[in-house]
């Protein structure tokens, strides 16, 4: 999975070419008004400093154009259709921002009337095309962003890197780097579990063991039950009945965005972590982004761990 994608930087035809990234077939060149991305399954070319963003989904992508200090006209959030997108990004949206669009995300039109120099959307969302590229390319350059990947770190020194903003985003890597640092003194390998519990109606629950998640919680010195950095799925079924495979967990931390669906299995009130008050929801939103999403998963880890200490 992380050998597939990576972002380079190479000047225009003044200056010289410079790699950016160790993933090598993938490329981006820059003038002073635009710059060239390259990844898996896009090859496109846009302005270097925008002066009007549009956001298609308000998770990750609204996290890089944030990272970037993008001016961001509007913004759509699938979270939460039609609110201002919360959470990690409390705050951090300037008021005149507009939110767009519904679950889908912003329509062609709804962009359109905006008048945007620059769209941002997960790189994801590109490469399966689920705004319709062909249009949105005709209102504006598109920038597809690769983001919630377990190197996460890496991810964010390419690609802003890459646009020339590394400088601007090097705080916020400095930030996580220091929260991760403090976490030590209350992590102390600590075994963790990390899950989505939101489909245990369907009678199985979702065990993470590469996700963005996986990386942070490793980073703060936790030991994460079934972690395996090699698996490019990055997470697995387990069914209710089987809930004891996590038994060993101290603390374990669910991705919900109703935690009674599962408060009522017998087979998840049995398990010692449960049992002791020791599990935690995590906010679905913390699932997408980039550094500024590690550290607010890092700090949610850290409140649970000390409020049970």
């Amino acid at each position: 999975m992380l050998d597939r994608r990576g972002f380079f930087l190479a000047a225009g035809a003044v200056a010289l070419a410079t790699a950016c990234s160790p993933r090598g077939q993938d490329a981006a060149a820059a003038t002073s008004q635009t710059v060239r991305m390259t990844g898996d399954g896009f090859d496109v070319t846009v302005p270097a400093r925008p002066t009007r963003v549009v956001v298609m989904e308000g998770r990750g992508d609204l996290e890089f154009a944030l990272l970037a200090g993008y001016p961001i006209i509007a913004t759509g959030n699938t979270f939460q259709p039609g609110a201002r997108p919360a959470g990690q990004f409390e705050g951090l949206l300037d008021a005149q921002t507009q939110v767009i669009g519904g679950p889908d995300g912003p329509t062609a039109e709804e962009i359109a009337a905006l008048s945007p120099d620059l769209i941002v959307m997960r790189a994801n969302g590109w490469r399966l095309d689920w705004y319709g590229n062909e249009q949105l390319t005709k209102i504006a350059p598109v920038l597809p962003v690769d983001v919630n990947e377990p190197d996460f770190e890496r991810y964010t020194v390419d690609q802003f890197s890459a646009i020339g903003l590394l400088d601007t985003v090097q705080p916020r890597l400095d930030e996580y780097q220091r929260t991760i640092d403090d976490a030590a003194a209350v992590t102390n390998g600590r075994r963790i579990a990390l899950i989505t519990s939101e489909p245990v109606a369907k009678g199985y629950v979702i065990v993470w063991t590469n996700y963005l998640g996986n990386a942070v919680a490793t980073d703060m010195g936790f030991t994460v039950l079934q972690n395996n950095p090699e698996d490019e799925e990055g997470n697995y079924r387990l069914s209710v009945e089987n809930l004891n495979q996590i038994a060993d967990a101290e603390f374990i931390f669910h991705q919900t965005t109703d935690p009674t669906q599962i408060d009522g299995i017998a087979a998840w009130q049995n398990l010692p972590a449960v049992a002791a008050g020791r599990s935690a929801v995590v906010d679905p939103q913390l699932n997408n982004g980039l550094v500024i999403t590690a550290t607010s998963f890092a700090n949610r880890l850290i409140e649970v761990v000390r409020n049970a200490d």
